[in-house]
């Protein structure tokens, strides 16, 4: 593949406390050659109060083609081109990714800076057990798509993370409530703004506790099936494996790593069977001893 000079930078944006911005982004906005926005407008405010003047081209979906030959023709001048999304990481939930391609194919160096998002703080917040996670981006719009995705969140064991328009959120989460009745979400408004709201319990609980009509940016967390504790659904399968390995000598944190690669239960119910084979070992060793000297 050939070589370009040229270099794409992803530059996270605040998704609203300007505060959060870092200093490598404020660097290399200053430095770039021209700044690829999800939308200009939102971004010219951005560089207006941190006083940075660089030439914008957008590259929202329905300008994408034109904005690819644009961008390759910049990386291939070897122009340092930096990428903004409104708010938070560019390339999630948005066209950014083609942007990386392009660039990928022109061979042009690209890094991704470190900055806001707003699933993993939801999912932090949370409280849930995230050592596993799936990040599903916007659901469904449609009625009955969207109940055939959450009918397939049933039975996920991993917490799963989405983003929601407010036009949309009372909707889901009344579907939550009717599907997954007992499941917790966790739903995070307005992250890092000033109206910032954070509501862990029920789905039916969320919804009651939202402004009418519902504001802001929304991303929700809803908890996966298997983290509540469910050691009694370990199969005898399972419970014979990790006996196994904790005779073998393996750790108890090894056992459950180990376990819950094969078999994807929760970490905390393995934890407990592990630790529960691991105390019972010597006290069965001990029975065998006494049992040989007899």
């Amino acid at each position: 593949m050939p070589k370009t000079s040229g270099r794409l930078v992803l530059c996270p944006t605040p998704l609203g406390n300007l505060e959060d911005i870092t200093l490598r982004t404020l660097r290399e906005l200053r430095e770039c050659d021209v700044i690829f926005a999800e939308d200009t407008r939102v971004t010219r405010k951005l560089l207006s109060y941190f006083d940075i003047a660089k030439p914008l081209e957008s590259f929202h979906e329905s300008a994408h083609a034109r904005r690819v030959r644009r961008l390759r023709a910049a990386l291939a001048a070897g122009k340092s081109v930096a990428v903004v999304t409104d708010a938070g990481m560019p390339g999630i939930s948005d066209p950014g990714a083609e942007l990386v391609r392009a660039a990928r194919e022109a061979g042009a160096a690209i890094d991704a800076l470190p900055g806001p998002n707003a699933a993993l703080g939801a999912l932090v917040l949370s409280g849930f057990d995230i050592s596993r996670f799936r990040f599903d981006g916007f659901p469904p719009r449609k009625s009955g798509e969207r109940k055939a995705y959450l009918q397939g969140l049933a039975d996920e064991p991993q917490p799963a993370v989405l983003y929601e328009a407010p036009s949309r959120v009372t909707d889901l989460l009344d579907d939550i409530a009717a599907l997954l009745p007992e499941r917790r979400v966790c739903v995070l408004r307005e992250y890092t703004k000033m109206f910032e709201q954070q509501i862990v319990g029920t789905a039916a609980f969320a919804n009651a506790q939202l402004p009418r009509p519902p504001r802001g940016e929304f991303c929700i967390v809803i908890e996966g099936a298997a983290l509540r504790d469910r050691a009694s659904e370990i199969s005898a399968s399972v419970v014979k494996a990790v006996e196994t390995m904790i005779g073998a000598g393996a750790s108890v944190r090894a056992t459950v790593d180990g376990m819950r690669l094969a078999t994807g239960l929760p970490k905390n119910a393995l934890y407990k069977l592990a630790q529960s084979v691991k105390e019972q070992a010597p006290q069965k060793a001990r029975g065998t001893s006494n049992e040989r000297i007899l």
